[in-house]
């Protein structure tokens, strides 16, 4: 997979080893350029991904053991629940 070298604020191509941590030309963070939009784009992909999971480990749980310790417990199930941090 080929990294896309150039600066994400003025577009500008960066040396294949440039590893600073500001960009050259304008000095924007590389680093940290748009890092709330991009932890968003993670988290959202996480919690998909532990969907996934969830719906997995349902299907492959034929004696409901993890429904049965979740009721014991008094907790909602994995994959029922619905709220959001953040919603």
């Amino acid at each position: 997979m080929k990294e896309d070298r150039t600066c994400p604020a003025c577009g500008k191509k960066l040396k294949v080893f440039y590893l600073k941590p500001n960009c050259p030309h304008c000095g924007a963070d590389i680093l940290r350029y748009n890092m709330e939009q991009r932890l968003a784009q993670d988290a959202e992909k996480a919690d998909a991904e532990v969907q996934a999971l969830w719906r997995t480990v349902r299907k492959l749980d034929k004696a409901h053991l993890v429904e049965k310790h979740y009721r014991k417990k008094g907790k909602p199930l994995p994959w029922e629940e619905t709220a959001v941090d953040g919603e």
